[in-house]
């Protein structure tokens, strides 16, 4: 490590400093090549990190980071991560700087009702809790914040709308459009970005931005774009033929979803599926489409895999998000096809849609 950076966070349950949790968010930063190279772009480069230091945390929110700290360092690190991103974001819009307080300290704390959800913990995988749980941590996080005194307003409104999204497919209230506050836009994107940033190579989060813009707030969403573009990291080499079978078979799959697509999309819309459905399919359709490939014809995308590398990674990347996409899809509809939803009864074109996803992505049963 060089000289002057800070030393490695020795987390505990006492409660955190300011200028320890900017410290860390520096660590944090310096992990992630991405992440640092992104930031080293943004017009105000250190403004997480003063931000994070003029921080005044109420001494039940200290104490609280410090034990979410020592017993989810994972998910502290996630809050880290998508406070400095929203901080990127805020700063390139030209937010104020009341408002990139109250965004960070919503970034410090939006994923908190996480860490007191038992089901979670039991299971130690959070993907694996039950959606009403999952729906629930946004007020949970609001309400611990509420409870203190000084926290902004809007600090609290952005916790609880950061898994909101425009088309009301979000959680927990279903809220769209005009209904979404600013800082509740931005950490929404903050807090996907966040999530998918540590597992993706720059081209993989270009092409992810690409298929999620219609979803949040474009202007953010194209500051993100404008900043990774160019980004090079060391270490990419051509798939096996191994990884390329599998290509293949994601990939076909993922073509096979969409065969006859515009038929199916006014079949679709005859059965009064939400619009978020069609709309989401259609993004990634047309993805596929503005990458030149033909759900009838793949042979021709993995013929020019064989021979460049380049378009290899990108049309690997292109199918891991499709894949997350599918996936993300998937649960959404789960959660608004629950006991408590009150959608029509086309129960079994509604499942044969879902089978064609869960086939789409390779799963079996």
């Amino acid at each position: 490590m060089h000289a002057g950076a800070p030393a490695a966070p020795r987390f505990v349950g006492a409660g955190l400093r300011s200028d320890e949790i900017a410290d860390h968010a520096q660590l944090a930063l310096q992990r992630l090549p991405t992440l640092a190279t992104l930031m080293a772009r943004s017009v105000d480069p250190l403004g997480y990190r003063h931000g994070l230091q003029a921080l005044a945390l109420p001494q039940p929110l200290s104490r609280r980071l410090g034990r979410l700290a020592a017993e989810h360092p994972d998910l502290y690190q996630h809050h880290l991560v998508v406070a400095i991103v929203a901080d990127f974001l805020a700063a390139g819009l030209q937010f104020a700087d009341t408002d990139r307080q109250a965004l960070l300290l919503a970034a410090l704390f939006h994923d908190a009702g996480l860490a007191d959800l038992d089901a979670m913990a039991q299971v130690g995988d959070y993907s694996k809790a039950p959606l009403n749980l999952i729906d629930a941590h946004p007020a949970m996080a609001a309400r611990l914040l509420r409870d203190c005194p000084d926290v902004p307003e809007a600090t609290v409104i952005a916790v609880l709308q950061h898994h909101e999204r425009p088309d009301g497919s979000g959680y927990p209230s279903r809220l769209a459009h005009d209904a979404l506050q600013p800082l509740g836009q931005l950490l929404a994107i903050a807090e996907a970005a966040g999530s998918v940033l540590p597992h993706r190579r720059p081209l993989a989060l270009l092409i992810w931005l690409r298929l999620v813009r219609p979803g949040f707030r474009t202007d953010a969403i194209d500051l993100l774009v404008r900043g990774l573009h160019g980004i090079v990291l060391p270490g990419y080499s051509r798939p096996s033929e191994s990884r390329l079978l599998i290509l293949s078979e994601q990939l076909g799959g993922q073509a096979a979803l969409f065969d006859d697509w515009l038929a199916q999309r006014e079949h679709l819309r005859a059965l009064a599926l939400p619009d978020f459905v069609i709309e989401r399919l259609d993004r990634i359709y047309g993805m596929l489409a503005q990458l030149g490939i033909d759900p009838q014809r793949i042979e021709l995308a993995l013929d020019s895999v064989a021979d460049d590398e380049l378009v290899t990674q990108e049309l690997l990347a292109l199918v891991q998000e499709i894949d997350w996409q599918l996936g993300d899809l998937l649960r959404d509809i789960e959660r608004q096809t629950s006991p408590q939803s009150n959608w029509p009864g086309w129960r079994l074109e509604l499942e044969a849609l879902v089978q064609r996803l869960r086939a789409a992505r390779g799963e079996r049963g």
